[in-house]
Protein backbone atom coordinates (compact mmCIF):
# COMPACT_ATOMS: atom_id res chain seq x y z
CA UNK A 1 0.00 0.00 0.00
CA UNK A 2 1.39 3.39 -0.99
CA UNK A 3 2.07 6.11 1.55
CA UNK A 4 -0.58 8.57 2.67
CA UNK A 5 1.39 11.45 1.17
CA UNK A 6 1.48 9.73 -2.22
CA UNK A 7 -2.27 9.12 -2.01
CA UNK A 8 -2.88 12.80 -1.23
CA UNK A 9 -0.65 13.79 -4.15
CA UNK A 10 -2.59 11.47 -6.46
CA UNK A 11 -5.86 12.99 -5.29
CA UNK A 12 -4.61 16.47 -6.16
CA UNK A 13 -3.27 15.20 -9.48
CA UNK A 14 -5.22 12.29 -10.98
CA UNK A 15 -8.31 12.89 -8.83
CA UNK A 16 -8.60 16.52 -9.94
CA UNK A 17 -7.99 15.55 -13.57
CA UNK A 18 -10.90 13.12 -13.33
CA UNK A 19 -13.08 15.86 -11.74
CA UNK A 20 -13.79 13.34 -8.98
CA UNK A 21 -12.81 15.54 -6.00
CA UNK A 22 -14.90 18.01 -4.00
CA UNK A 23 -12.87 18.25 -0.75
CA UNK A 24 -9.47 16.91 0.29
CA UNK A 25 -9.25 15.85 3.94
CA UNK A 26 -5.48 15.86 4.26
CA UNK A 27 -5.23 17.27 7.80
CA UNK A 28 -7.80 14.82 9.16
CA UNK A 29 -6.04 11.89 7.50
CA UNK A 30 -2.61 12.97 8.76
CA UNK A 31 -3.91 13.36 12.30
CA UNK A 32 -5.39 9.87 12.24
CA UNK A 33 -2.19 8.48 10.74
CA UNK A 34 -0.18 9.99 13.62
CA UNK A 35 -2.55 8.40 16.13
CA UNK A 36 -2.11 5.09 14.35
CA UNK A 37 1.66 5.40 14.67
CA UNK A 38 1.28 6.20 18.37
CA UNK A 39 -0.83 3.07 18.84
CA UNK A 40 1.81 0.97 17.11
CA UNK A 41 4.59 2.50 19.24
CA UNK A 42 2.59 1.68 22.36
CA UNK A 43 2.35 -1.96 21.29
CA UNK A 44 -1.39 -1.91 20.60
CA UNK A 45 -2.66 -4.53 18.13
CA UNK A 46 -3.12 -3.58 14.49
CA UNK A 47 -6.71 -2.84 13.57
CA UNK A 48 -8.52 -4.44 10.62
CA UNK A 49 -8.18 -1.43 8.28
CA UNK A 50 -5.05 0.17 9.73
CA UNK A 51 -3.77 2.90 7.42
CA UNK A 52 -6.17 2.18 4.53
CA UNK A 53 -7.14 5.44 2.74
CA UNK A 54 -10.78 5.73 1.70
CA UNK A 55 -12.95 8.14 -0.24
CA UNK A 56 -16.39 9.37 0.81
CA UNK A 57 -19.24 10.22 -1.55
CA UNK A 58 -20.23 13.82 -0.92
CA UNK A 59 -23.68 13.04 0.41
CA UNK A 60 -22.11 11.46 3.50
CA UNK A 61 -21.17 13.72 6.43
CA UNK A 62 -17.61 14.10 7.64
CA UNK A 63 -17.27 16.49 10.58
CA UNK A 64 -15.85 19.87 9.61
CA UNK A 65 -16.27 19.43 5.85
CA UNK A 66 -19.14 20.61 3.65
CA UNK A 67 -21.56 17.99 2.37
CA UNK A 68 -22.31 19.45 -1.06
CA UNK A 69 -24.48 16.67 -2.56
CA UNK A 70 -23.02 17.73 -5.92
CA UNK A 71 -25.29 20.76 -5.78
CA UNK A 72 -25.43 24.53 -5.56
CA UNK A 73 -28.37 24.24 -3.16
CA UNK A 74 -27.68 25.35 0.40
CA UNK A 75 -29.08 22.59 2.61
CA UNK A 76 -27.66 23.64 5.98
CA UNK A 77 -24.40 24.25 7.86
CA UNK A 78 -21.36 22.03 7.60
CA UNK A 79 -21.81 18.93 9.78
CA UNK A 80 -20.31 18.90 13.25
CA UNK A 81 -20.37 15.10 13.48
CA UNK A 82 -19.47 12.37 11.01
CA UNK A 83 -21.85 9.74 9.68
CA UNK A 84 -21.54 6.44 11.58
CA UNK A 85 -20.14 4.67 8.50
CA UNK A 86 -17.24 7.12 8.45
CA UNK A 87 -16.66 6.90 12.22
CA UNK A 88 -16.71 3.09 12.11
CA UNK A 89 -14.09 2.98 9.36
CA UNK A 90 -11.91 5.47 11.25
CA UNK A 91 -12.25 3.43 14.43
CA UNK A 92 -10.98 0.40 12.47
CA UNK A 93 -7.90 2.39 11.42
CA UNK A 94 -8.94 3.64 7.98
CA UNK A 95 -8.05 7.16 6.84
CA UNK A 96 -10.65 9.41 5.13
CA UNK A 97 -8.77 11.35 2.47
CA UNK A 98 -11.26 12.83 0.03
CA UNK A 99 -14.92 13.60 -0.61
CA UNK A 100 -16.09 12.76 -4.09
CA UNK A 101 -18.16 14.35 -6.82
CA UNK A 102 -21.54 12.77 -7.50
CA UNK A 103 -24.85 13.16 -9.31
CA UNK A 104 -26.74 16.01 -7.65
CA UNK A 105 -28.49 14.70 -4.52
CA UNK A 106 -27.89 11.15 -5.82
CA UNK A 107 -30.87 11.61 -8.15
CA UNK A 108 -29.82 9.93 -11.39
CA UNK A 109 -28.12 6.74 -12.55
CA UNK A 110 -26.07 8.24 -15.38
CA UNK A 111 -23.85 10.65 -13.42
CA UNK A 112 -24.58 13.36 -15.96
CA UNK A 113 -25.69 16.20 -13.67
CA UNK A 114 -23.56 17.72 -10.92
CA UNK A 115 -22.91 21.33 -10.02
CA UNK A 116 -19.21 20.44 -10.35
CA UNK A 117 -19.57 18.91 -13.81
CA UNK A 118 -19.26 15.30 -14.88
CA UNK A 119 -16.68 12.90 -13.53
CA UNK A 120 -14.33 11.47 -16.17
CA UNK A 121 -14.23 7.71 -16.65
CA UNK A 122 -10.61 6.52 -16.13
CA UNK A 123 -11.11 3.62 -18.52
CA UNK A 124 -12.10 5.83 -21.45
CA UNK A 125 -13.05 9.52 -21.17
CA UNK A 126 -15.73 9.07 -23.83
CA UNK A 127 -17.60 6.45 -21.78
CA UNK A 128 -20.37 7.28 -19.32
CA UNK A 129 -19.28 6.89 -15.69
CA UNK A 130 -22.67 5.85 -14.40
CA UNK A 131 -24.00 7.40 -11.21
CA UNK A 132 -24.78 8.57 -8.78
CA UNK A 133 -21.57 7.62 -6.94
CA UNK A 134 -19.41 8.33 -9.98
CA UNK A 135 -16.48 10.06 -8.24
CA UNK A 136 -15.97 7.29 -5.68
CA UNK A 137 -15.89 4.69 -8.44
CA UNK A 138 -13.45 6.74 -10.51
CA UNK A 139 -10.89 7.16 -7.72
CA UNK A 140 -10.91 3.41 -7.06
CA UNK A 141 -10.75 2.59 -10.76
CA UNK A 142 -7.78 4.93 -11.25
CA UNK A 143 -5.93 3.40 -8.30
CA UNK A 144 -5.97 6.65 -6.31
CA UNK A 145 -7.65 5.00 -3.30
CA UNK A 146 -8.21 1.31 -2.57
CA UNK A 147 -11.63 1.79 -0.95
CA UNK A 148 -14.57 4.17 -1.27
CA UNK A 149 -18.03 4.75 0.14
CA UNK A 150 -21.05 5.38 -2.06
CA UNK A 151 -24.81 5.15 -1.79
CA UNK A 152 -27.14 2.90 -3.75
CA UNK A 153 -30.88 3.52 -4.18
CA UNK A 154 -31.40 2.04 -7.66
CA UNK A 155 -27.89 0.91 -8.54
CA UNK A 156 -25.84 4.00 -7.69
CA UNK A 157 -22.89 1.93 -6.46
CA UNK A 158 -23.18 -1.10 -8.73
CA UNK A 159 -23.75 0.76 -12.00
CA UNK A 160 -20.75 3.16 -11.76
CA UNK A 161 -18.67 0.19 -10.59
CA UNK A 162 -19.69 -1.68 -13.75
CA UNK A 163 -19.09 1.37 -15.97
CA UNK A 164 -15.59 1.86 -14.53
CA UNK A 165 -14.47 -1.73 -14.03
CA UNK A 166 -14.31 -2.13 -10.24
CA UNK A 167 -16.19 -4.15 -7.62
CA UNK A 168 -19.38 -2.59 -6.25
CA UNK A 169 -21.37 -3.92 -3.31
CA UNK A 170 -24.86 -3.03 -2.10
CA UNK A 171 -25.59 -4.65 1.27
CA UNK A 172 -28.97 -5.90 2.44
CA UNK A 173 -31.32 -2.97 3.03
CA UNK A 174 -30.94 -1.81 6.63
CA UNK A 175 -27.69 -3.66 7.35
CA UNK A 176 -25.52 -0.52 7.34
CA UNK A 177 -26.43 2.72 9.20
CA UNK A 178 -27.59 5.59 7.00
CA UNK A 179 -27.60 8.33 9.64
CA UNK A 180 -25.55 11.30 8.48
CA UNK A 181 -26.21 10.40 4.84
CA UNK A 182 -28.46 12.74 2.87
CA UNK A 183 -31.31 10.52 1.66
CA UNK A 184 -32.82 10.16 -1.77
CA UNK A 185 -35.56 7.67 -0.91
CA UNK A 186 -35.31 6.19 2.60
CA UNK A 187 -37.30 3.10 1.63
CA UNK A 188 -34.45 2.02 -0.66
CA UNK A 189 -31.28 3.91 0.34
CA UNK A 190 -28.21 1.86 1.26
CA UNK A 191 -24.57 2.74 1.85
CA UNK A 192 -22.29 0.62 -0.34
CA UNK A 193 -18.64 0.05 -1.08
CA UNK A 194 -16.19 0.19 -4.00
CA UNK A 195 -12.87 -1.62 -4.17
CA UNK A 196 -10.61 -3.48 -6.57
CA UNK A 197 -9.70 -6.01 -3.88
CA UNK A 198 -12.56 -8.19 -2.61
CA UNK A 199 -10.97 -9.13 0.76
CA UNK A 200 -10.55 -5.42 1.52
CA UNK A 201 -14.16 -4.69 0.58
CA UNK A 202 -15.32 -7.61 2.72
CA UNK A 203 -13.30 -6.38 5.69
CA UNK A 204 -14.75 -2.88 5.29
CA UNK A 205 -18.26 -4.30 5.20
CA UNK A 206 -17.59 -6.22 8.41
CA UNK A 207 -16.69 -2.89 9.99
CA UNK A 208 -19.56 -0.72 8.75
CA UNK A 209 -22.18 -3.40 9.39
CA UNK A 210 -21.04 -3.76 12.99
CA UNK A 211 -19.62 -7.25 12.48
CA UNK A 212 -15.96 -6.20 12.81
CA UNK A 213 -13.22 -6.22 13.85
CA UNK A 214 -13.14 -9.91 12.98
CA UNK A 215 -11.14 -10.99 9.97
CA UNK A 216 -12.92 -10.88 6.66
CA UNK A 217 -14.70 -14.07 5.60
CA UNK A 218 -12.83 -16.14 3.03
CA UNK A 219 -14.02 -18.46 0.32
CA UNK A 220 -15.03 -21.86 1.58
CA UNK A 221 -16.20 -25.06 -0.04
CA UNK A 222 -19.91 -25.56 0.64
CA UNK A 223 -21.24 -28.95 1.62
CA UNK A 224 -22.92 -29.12 -1.76
CA UNK A 225 -22.76 -27.15 -4.95
CA UNK A 226 -24.77 -23.92 -4.74
CA UNK A 227 -27.87 -23.54 -6.86
CA UNK A 228 -27.59 -20.48 -9.09
CA UNK A 229 -30.56 -18.88 -10.85
CA UNK A 230 -29.99 -17.46 -14.33
CA UNK A 231 -33.60 -16.68 -15.24
CA UNK A 232 -32.94 -12.96 -15.72
CA UNK A 233 -30.34 -13.59 -18.42
CA UNK A 234 -31.65 -12.77 -21.88
CA UNK A 235 -30.30 -15.32 -24.41
CA UNK A 236 -30.55 -12.74 -27.22
CA UNK A 237 -28.55 -10.11 -25.31
CA UNK A 238 -24.83 -10.01 -26.14
CA UNK A 239 -23.71 -9.27 -22.59
CA UNK A 240 -25.90 -12.10 -21.28
CA UNK A 241 -24.21 -14.45 -23.72
CA UNK A 242 -20.80 -13.37 -22.43
CA UNK A 243 -21.99 -13.97 -18.87
CA UNK A 244 -23.36 -17.41 -19.80
CA UNK A 245 -19.88 -18.33 -21.00
CA UNK A 246 -18.31 -16.97 -17.83
CA UNK A 247 -20.77 -18.91 -15.67
CA UNK A 248 -19.94 -22.15 -17.45
CA UNK A 249 -16.23 -21.55 -16.90
CA UNK A 250 -16.46 -20.57 -13.23
CA UNK A 251 -19.43 -22.47 -11.85
CA UNK A 252 -18.98 -25.90 -13.30
CA UNK A 253 -19.75 -27.58 -9.96
CA UNK A 254 -22.86 -25.50 -9.31
CA UNK A 255 -26.38 -26.52 -10.11
CA UNK A 256 -27.79 -24.04 -12.60
CA UNK A 257 -31.46 -23.12 -12.39
CA UNK A 258 -31.76 -22.19 -16.05
CA UNK A 259 -34.31 -20.02 -17.75
CA UNK A 260 -35.98 -23.17 -19.08
CA UNK A 261 -36.83 -24.51 -15.63
CA UNK A 262 -40.44 -24.73 -14.48
CA UNK A 263 -39.86 -21.75 -12.14
CA UNK A 264 -38.24 -19.59 -14.82
CA UNK A 265 -41.01 -16.97 -14.72
CA UNK A 266 -41.07 -16.58 -10.94
CA UNK A 267 -38.19 -14.15 -10.53
CA UNK A 268 -39.02 -11.94 -13.55
CA UNK A 269 -42.61 -11.68 -12.30
CA UNK A 270 -41.39 -10.88 -8.80
CA UNK A 271 -39.14 -8.15 -10.16
CA UNK A 272 -41.89 -6.76 -12.34
CA UNK A 273 -44.30 -6.44 -9.41
CA UNK A 274 -41.89 -4.22 -7.52
CA UNK A 275 -41.00 -1.65 -10.17
CA UNK A 276 -44.29 0.26 -9.96
CA UNK A 277 -44.05 0.36 -6.15
CA UNK A 278 -40.54 1.74 -6.47
CA UNK A 279 -41.60 4.51 -8.83
CA UNK A 280 -44.35 5.85 -6.57
CA UNK A 281 -42.45 5.51 -3.30
CA UNK A 282 -39.19 6.99 -4.58
CA UNK A 283 -40.80 9.99 -6.29
CA UNK A 284 -42.97 10.80 -3.26
CA UNK A 285 -40.13 10.50 -0.75
CA UNK A 286 -37.73 12.55 -2.86
CA UNK A 287 -40.28 15.33 -3.28
CA UNK A 288 -41.03 15.45 0.46
CA UNK A 289 -37.30 15.71 1.21
CA UNK A 290 -36.72 18.55 -1.24
CA UNK A 291 -39.87 20.65 -1.08
CA UNK A 292 -38.29 22.74 1.69
CA UNK A 293 -35.81 24.07 -0.88
CA UNK A 294 -38.10 24.46 -3.89
CA UNK A 295 -39.61 27.91 -3.34
CA UNK A 296 -36.36 29.79 -2.73
CA UNK A 297 -33.69 27.65 -4.40
CA UNK A 298 -35.47 25.70 -7.13
CA UNK A 299 -33.65 27.51 -9.92
CA UNK A 300 -30.30 26.32 -8.55
CA UNK A 301 -30.99 22.60 -9.15
CA UNK A 302 -29.65 20.83 -12.21
CA UNK A 303 -32.49 20.79 -14.76
CA UNK A 304 -32.94 17.03 -14.96
CA UNK A 305 -32.80 16.60 -11.19
CA UNK A 306 -35.31 19.42 -10.72
CA UNK A 307 -37.71 17.68 -13.14
CA UNK A 308 -37.37 14.37 -11.27
CA UNK A 309 -38.11 16.05 -7.95
CA UNK A 310 -41.21 17.83 -9.28
CA UNK A 311 -42.51 14.54 -10.70
CA UNK A 312 -43.45 13.52 -7.16
CA UNK A 313 -45.52 16.56 -6.21
CA UNK A 314 -48.92 15.16 -7.28
CA UNK A 315 -48.60 11.80 -5.51
CA UNK A 316 -50.97 11.72 -2.54
CA UNK A 317 -49.98 10.46 0.88
CA UNK A 318 -52.67 7.78 0.65
CA UNK A 319 -51.26 6.54 -2.64
CA UNK A 320 -47.79 6.54 -1.14
CA UNK A 321 -48.84 4.65 1.98
CA UNK A 322 -50.64 1.97 0.00
CA UNK A 323 -47.52 1.40 -2.09
CA UNK A 324 -45.34 1.22 1.03
CA UNK A 325 -47.59 -1.50 2.43
CA UNK A 326 -47.50 -3.39 -0.87
CA UNK A 327 -43.71 -3.06 -0.96
CA UNK A 328 -43.34 -4.51 2.53
CA UNK A 329 -45.63 -7.41 1.64
CA UNK A 330 -43.67 -8.11 -1.52
CA UNK A 331 -40.36 -8.14 0.35
CA UNK A 332 -41.74 -10.55 2.94
CA UNK A 333 -43.23 -12.95 0.41
CA UNK A 334 -40.24 -12.78 -1.96
CA UNK A 335 -37.84 -14.38 0.52
CA UNK A 336 -39.35 -17.77 -0.28
CA UNK A 337 -37.55 -17.59 -3.63
CA UNK A 338 -34.39 -18.63 -1.82
CA UNK A 339 -35.97 -21.84 -0.56
CA UNK A 340 -34.69 -23.46 -3.75
CA UNK A 341 -31.95 -21.08 -4.93
CA UNK A 342 -28.73 -19.86 -3.29
CA UNK A 343 -27.66 -17.05 -5.62
CA UNK A 344 -28.88 -15.13 -8.65
CA UNK A 345 -26.63 -14.09 -11.53
CA UNK A 346 -27.57 -11.30 -13.93
CA UNK A 347 -25.78 -8.75 -16.10
CA UNK A 348 -24.71 -5.71 -14.10
CA UNK A 349 -26.69 -3.44 -16.41
CA UNK A 350 -28.72 -3.66 -19.57
CA UNK A 351 -26.38 -3.72 -22.55
CA UNK A 352 -22.86 -2.38 -22.82
CA UNK A 353 -21.42 0.69 -21.15
CA UNK A 354 -22.17 3.45 -23.63
CA UNK A 355 -20.52 6.73 -24.53
CA UNK A 356 -21.67 10.08 -23.19
CA UNK A 357 -22.70 11.18 -26.67
CA UNK A 358 -24.83 8.05 -27.10
CA UNK A 359 -27.08 8.70 -24.09
CA UNK A 360 -30.77 8.87 -24.92
CA UNK A 361 -34.18 8.97 -23.23
CA UNK A 362 -34.10 5.23 -22.48
CA UNK A 363 -30.53 5.07 -21.20
CA UNK A 364 -31.35 5.43 -17.50
CA UNK A 365 -33.87 2.59 -17.58
CA UNK A 366 -31.37 0.42 -19.45
CA UNK A 367 -28.62 1.11 -16.92
CA UNK A 368 -30.93 0.22 -14.00
CA UNK A 369 -32.57 -2.82 -15.57
CA UNK A 370 -30.81 -5.36 -13.36
CA UNK A 371 -29.77 -3.26 -10.36
CA UNK A 372 -33.02 -1.52 -9.39
CA UNK A 373 -35.05 -4.72 -8.70
CA UNK A 374 -32.74 -5.65 -5.84
CA UNK A 375 -33.18 -2.25 -4.20
CA UNK A 376 -36.92 -2.90 -4.43
CA UNK A 377 -36.47 -6.31 -2.79
CA UNK A 378 -33.69 -5.15 -0.44
CA UNK A 379 -31.38 -8.07 -1.28
CA UNK A 380 -27.56 -7.82 -1.19
CA UNK A 381 -25.81 -7.63 -4.56
CA UNK A 382 -22.26 -7.43 -5.90
CA UNK A 383 -21.14 -6.31 -9.34
CA UNK A 384 -17.91 -7.99 -10.33
CA UNK A 385 -15.78 -7.09 -13.38
CA UNK A 386 -15.22 -10.16 -15.53
CA UNK A 387 -13.44 -8.68 -18.52
CA UNK A 388 -13.94 -6.33 -21.41
CA UNK A 389 -15.85 -6.30 -24.65
CA UNK A 390 -14.81 -4.59 -27.87
CA UNK A 391 -17.42 -2.32 -29.39
CA UNK A 392 -15.93 -2.41 -32.88
CA UNK A 393 -15.63 1.39 -33.17
CA UNK A 394 -12.39 3.18 -33.87
CA UNK A 395 -11.20 6.70 -33.34
CA UNK A 396 -8.37 8.79 -34.63
CA UNK A 397 -8.20 11.01 -31.56
CA UNK A 398 -6.19 10.55 -28.40
CA UNK A 399 -9.31 11.26 -26.37
CA UNK A 400 -10.93 8.04 -27.55
CA UNK A 401 -7.88 5.81 -27.46
CA UNK A 402 -8.34 4.40 -23.98
CA UNK A 403 -5.92 6.68 -22.15
CA UNK A 404 -5.99 7.06 -18.40
CA UNK A 405 -4.62 10.34 -17.02
CA UNK A 406 -2.30 10.77 -19.95
CA UNK A 407 -0.87 7.25 -19.99
CA UNK A 408 -1.71 5.16 -23.03
CA UNK A 409 -3.57 1.95 -22.32
CA UNK A 410 -1.89 -1.20 -23.63
CA UNK A 411 -5.27 -2.71 -24.53
CA UNK A 412 -6.56 -0.10 -26.97
CA UNK A 413 -5.19 2.15 -29.64
CA UNK A 414 -6.53 4.95 -31.77
CA UNK A 415 -6.94 2.60 -34.73
CA UNK A 416 -8.33 -0.38 -32.76
CA UNK A 417 -11.77 -1.22 -31.40
CA UNK A 418 -12.35 0.29 -27.98
CA UNK A 419 -12.56 -1.97 -24.95
CA UNK A 420 -15.54 -1.54 -22.64
CA UNK A 421 -15.78 -3.06 -19.17
CA UNK A 422 -18.06 -6.05 -18.66
CA UNK A 423 -19.40 -6.95 -15.23
CA UNK A 424 -21.71 -9.53 -13.74
CA UNK A 425 -24.14 -9.02 -10.84
CA UNK A 426 -24.42 -11.68 -8.15
CA UNK A 427 -27.31 -11.48 -5.70
CA UNK A 428 -27.88 -13.28 -2.39
CA UNK A 429 -30.75 -13.74 0.00
CA UNK A 430 -31.47 -10.97 2.52
CA UNK A 431 -29.05 -10.82 5.46
CA UNK A 432 -26.72 -13.36 3.81
CA UNK A 433 -24.19 -10.66 2.92
CA UNK A 434 -21.14 -12.51 4.28
CA UNK A 435 -22.21 -15.70 2.52
CA UNK A 436 -22.58 -13.77 -0.74
CA UNK A 437 -19.15 -12.16 -0.44
CA UNK A 438 -17.55 -15.52 0.39
CA UNK A 439 -19.21 -17.06 -2.70
CA UNK A 440 -17.93 -14.21 -4.89
CA UNK A 441 -14.46 -14.66 -3.37
CA UNK A 442 -14.52 -18.26 -4.59
CA UNK A 443 -14.98 -17.04 -8.15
Amino acid sequence: MQSLEQTLADIEGIGRELNAVTSVMSDRARTLERKSAERAAAGEPKRLLEGVPFAVKDVIDVAGFPTTMGSNISSGPDPSTSAPVVSLLEKAGALPVVKTNCQEYSYGILGDESAFGRVINPIDPTLCTGGSSSGSAALVAAGVVPLALGTDTAGSVRVPAACQGVIGFKPTFGMVPVEGVFPLSPSFDTVGLFARDLPLLTAAFAVISGNGPSQAPTASSPAQAPIVDLSLLNPTDESSAEIQTWVQEHLGDSTIASATSENSDFLPELVGQGIDFYDIVRRYEAYVLHKQFLDHQGEHYQPGVWAKILSGQDITEAEYQSNVVALEELRASAESFFDDVDFIITPAMGGDVIAWDELGPDSAATFMRYSLPFNVLGWPAVTLPIGAVLDGSTSGSDESSGTVCGEASDTTAATSPRAKPLSVQIVGSPHSDEKLLAFVAGL
